[in-house]
């Protein structure tokens, strides 16, 4: 009998998925590269565990089924995981919104396939909800050229989540034009737009979904918004020239510094219960007709534990499924609603 590995288990939402699964009843084994930090945690939970680094993670495969990767920053520790899983016949899902890495596992998809292993990267807030509903504004209106979304996030984000978005925003963003992925100046466009709890200012980046809603969609054009405060959404536009600065390592590590001090632990557990994340997205035909969506779901970081074991789990019992999808194209644009307190789709005016 296989099990689920979830990598990555003692940080901030590994742990969180760590409680949960056994909560569930599930029993995964828990791992990640400091035994200091593992095993506690294992030993707490009664579960087995495992400490390898990513570039060891081909000898520590056995009796896995499916590996859930939690650890960040995904840009290191996704291509090597990825790779061990393909060559030991372990299927892959991680949490990551990072379009590198979407891109590495497309390009292994065909690897992945003849392995009968099945690539899934992108199975919480980051990018469950948007794929699901950028599917659905296809299904709704299918002659459609581009399909826009956007995000509230509704909390406070981890150290690791605000630490790759240091990363993201020494890169500028990213559109998707003609099938193809367009860099742009951060804060390319701003709009306010319909939130179910009210309009908010948002800005565009590069979110995971410029990305793979052209895959789960076909659809050439897109970008994908934040909520954010206007005078930030309009900082970062008028600085974006100077974006590079960033990558100075005296300025970053001051950044990270300043995220670590900052984001310590991410939000508590009322915090968790109490907070919700938002999500719009409209499609936009040749002829100029539109479509528009929103609704609702918990948590970030609540909503990243739930669909990406749901995720995990699903791929651990499939048989005939394989190579690199999107959870859309896994699981269908209605998955997220199916989800514990995420509310139904629901048609609103164009922004």
């Amino acid at each position: 009998m296989t099990e689920m590995m979830i990598y990555g288990a003692y940080g901030y939402t590994g742990e969180l998925t760590a409680r949960e699964a056994v909560e569930r009843g599930e029993r995964p084994i828990l791992a990640g590269r400091s035994e200091s930090k593992v095993k506690p945690l294992a030993v707490e939970l009664g579960l087995g565990w495992r400490a390898f680094d990513v570039a060891d993670a081909a000898n520590h495969m056995a009796g896995v089924g499916v590996l859930l990767n939690c650890a960040g920053p995904f840009a290191r520790t996704a291509p090597p995981l990825i790779d061990a899983c393909i060559e030991a016949g372990v299927h892959y899902v991680d949490i990551t919104g990072e379009m590198p890495i979407f891109e590495y596992c497309s390009k292994r998809s065909t690897d992945a396939q003849a392995a009968g292993v099945i690539l899934c990267p992108g199975a919480g807030f980051d990018i469950v909800p948007t794929d699901c509903l950028a599917a659905a504004l296809k299904e709704r209106l299918p002659e459609a050229e581009t399909i826009n979304l956007g995000f509230s996030f509704g909390t406070k984000p981890s150290v690791g989540t605000a630490t790759t978005a240091i990363g993201a925003l020494q890169e500028g963003g990213m559109i998707r034009r003609d099938h193809k992925l367009v860099p742009v100046g951060n804060g390319y466009r701003i709009r306010r737009l319909p939130f179910p709890e009210g309009a908010q200012w948002s800005m565009t980046l590069p979110w995971g979904d410029v990305y793979t809603s052209g895959i789960s969609t076909g659809v050439p054009n897109g970008m994908v918004y934040a909520a954010v405060p206007l005078s930030l959404a309009l900082a970062m536009r008028v600085t974006s020239p100077f974006r590079r600065l960033a990558a100075k390592p005296a300025i970053r590590n001051r950044l990270e510094r300043m995220v670590k001090k900052s984001f310590a632990g991410g939000p508590d557990e009322q915090a968790r219960a109490n907070q919700r994340t938002e999500f719009w997205g409209e499609a936009i035909a040749p002829d100029g007709k539109r479509v528009a969506l929103h609704f609702s779901a918990p948590n970030v970081y609540s909503l990243t534990v739930d669909t990406s074991l749901e995720i995990a789990l699903w791929s651990l019992r499939q048989q005939g499924h394989s190579g690199y999808a999107t959870p859309s194209m896994l699981l269908g644009p209605g998955f997220i609603t199916s989800r514990p307190g995420v509310s139904d789709m629901t048609e609103v005016a164009a922004a």
